[in-house]
Order: C-alpha cells, then sequence, then structure tokens
C-alpha cells in the first residue's frame, strides 16, 4: 500500500505545522475550525475526559474510532464521549476543513424534555454514546450556518457570548436528533484491502486480558509481523502496543471506579503482568495514579 497517512490531535493549532499537546480538560465551550492534511503535526493523545464533535466540512478522510476505522466524506460527523480512543488520518496531498467542538455535560441547560429526547436515544440521560453519522445534504448550509455562528461567539466578543454557545450547542444536538444522524447508517469501513487490520483490531478488543503478542495478532491478520506491525500504524495511526494498553487501560480504568479490587488485581486482570508498569502508564495517561484517581477521578 503507498498511501501516505498522518494523524491528528484532540486540540492542536489546526492550520500550522506547529502543533502543541492535547487538552487534558477544558473550562468552557471550544469550537475550532481550520484546515488538516498530511502536513498536520503527529498527536501523541487519542482521547480525553469530555465530549467532542468532529465534522469534517470538506475533503476526506479516514477515522479510527475505538475498535473500527471509517472512511469519511464531507458531510460526515462523528460524536465523541469522554475518555473514548480517537484519531484521524489523512492521505497524502489531501486538504480537509473540518470543525471541532469541545464540551462537558454541566456546559447544557437543556429542559428535561430535551433530556428524556437524549435519554431514548442513548439510553443514559446525557452520558451520550459515541457514534458516527452523516448529515444529509438538505440540511448542511443550515448546520454550516450554525457552526458558523459558533465559532464567531467562540471569540467571546461580549459578556453574552457564553450563552449564545450553549444555546448554539443545544440546538445542534437537537438537530442531530431531529434529523436522526444519530441513527443514520454510519459512514463506509475502510475497503477490503485493509481488513486485515480492522480483523486485528476487533480482535485485541475482545482478547485484551490475555498475554497478547504482535506475533500473534499477526497471525490473526496471517501478515508477518514486521509487516502487520508497519501496517497497523500506517491504518490506525497508533502502534501495536499503543493501541492494545489503551484498550487495556480503559477497561481499568473502568474497574478502578466500579469494584473494590486492589490495583494489582486490576492490573493483573486487564493484561497488565507487572502492576509498577500499570501504574506508571497510568499515571502518564490520566495525570494521576490509580490510587489518587480511585479516590479523585475528576
Amino acid at each position: 500500500m503507498s498511501v501516505d497517512l498522518k494523524s491528528e490531535g484532540a486540540a492542536m493549532d489546526i492550520t500550522t505545522k506547529k502543533g502543541r499537546r492535547g487538552r487534558k480538560d477544558i473550562d468552557r465551550i471550544i469550537v475550532e475550525k481550520g484546515r488538516r492534511g498530511d502536513f498536520s503535526p503527529l498527536q501523541p493523545d487519542h482521547y480525553h475526559s469530555f465530549y467532542e464533535i468532529f465534522y469534517l466540512w470538506s475533503g476526506s478522510c479516514r477515522f479510527l474510532l475505538k475498535d473500527t476505522v471509517y472512511q469519511m466524506e464531507a458531510g460526515d460527523l462523528v460524536f465523541i464521549a469522554p475518555g473514548e480512543l480517537h484519531h484521524s488520518l489523512y492521505s497524502a496531498g489531501e486538504v480537509c476543513e473540518i470543525v471541532m467542538i469541545y464540551f462537558k455535560e454541566e456546559y447544557l441547560h437543556l429542559s428535561d424534555r430535551s433530556a428524556d429526547s437524549l435519554t431514548s436515544i442513548s439510553g443514559q440521560g446525557l452520558q451520550l454514546h459515541s457514534f458516527m453519522g452523516s448529515v444529509p445534504t438538505v440540511y448542511q448550509e443550515y448546520l454550516h450556518s450554525l457552526l458558523t455562528r459558533m465559532l464567531t461567539e467562540n471569540s467571546r466578543f461580549d459578556q453574552y457570548s457564553e450563552h449564545f454557545e450553549r444555546c448554539y450547542l443545544e440546538e445542534l444536538l437537537l438537530m442531530l436528533m431531529r434529523h436522526s444522524v444519530m441513527n443514520e447508517k454510519e459512514p463506509d469501513l475502510l475497503n477490503s484491502r485493509d481488513a486485515d487490520i480492522l480483523l486485528a483490531t476487533k480482535y485485541i478488543y475482545n482478547n485484551f486480558r490475555k498475554p497478547l503478542t504482535l506475533e500473534d495478532v499477526s497471525s490473526v491478520a496471517s501478515l508477518s509481523p514486521t509487516y502487520f506491525s508497519k501496517k497497523f500504524k500506517l491504518i490506525t495511526g497508533m502502534g501495536f502496543k499503543e493501541y492494545l494498553n489503551y484498550v487495556r487501560l480503559k477497561h481499568a480504568q473502568t474497574a478502578l471506579l466500579t469494584t473494590d479490587s486492589s490495583i494489582t488485581d486490576i492490573a493483573l486482570e486487564y493484561g497488565f503482568n507487572d502492576s509498577n508498569y500499570f501504574k506508571d502508564l497510568f499515571k502518564k495517561v490520566y495525570g494521576k495514579s490509580p490510587r489518587e484517581y480511585r479516590k479523585n477521578p475528576d
């Protein structure tokens, strides 16, 4: 495969090569628009503690969401829940216009009736699930107008901007529900020549507790370890070990908050054979030790 791909970050300067580390937290609604392509800087952070909406205004790209890579076209949208793995990738010479919106649940002031509608979508109130969908062409002009207004208010030019931002964000979420974008057929999966990598990501997701090795997973994909390693990085934007660690950490993070198991037991249960390595990696990713996170996850 001759495609040359580079990756996106959760929050960086998207109009220049001068990137910065992804946001660990936000204190208000953030709206950004810019251009991305194979010129975009590499970004190490692939998940964060707040919601993100990624809208492809123009162009085409690939998008990794949890265990699946999708082909996105203009008008496609990704809704990303807190803590979910995500990563966009761009072909050589392709330039995309994108809009990204970051927010937390507490920034919304939906009425009880609207909240009930969200509950019917997600089954968990405002704990919305990650999804990918396509905005129907007939509604894209309306959406672009709404996003433009959000971008204008995000500059905070007067004391009313914060309130307009919240209203527009709620309008956006309601529009996605009204036009069934959350229930639309998802964008196409990657073509069959990449099915081996998709098979591998799903295998990792379903078997992360096992002591998986590069040789194990490459055999599932029917590829040599060396070629598999290169192709996995090319398609997902992440190394095999990095992806495996993410999946394990995500489940261990949940276990810390929902069980009374010791940190050592959790590390072993979720695929880490060295509890000290688990602790160091957890702190590197989440900014707190497992013990600190269990006491104060916020």
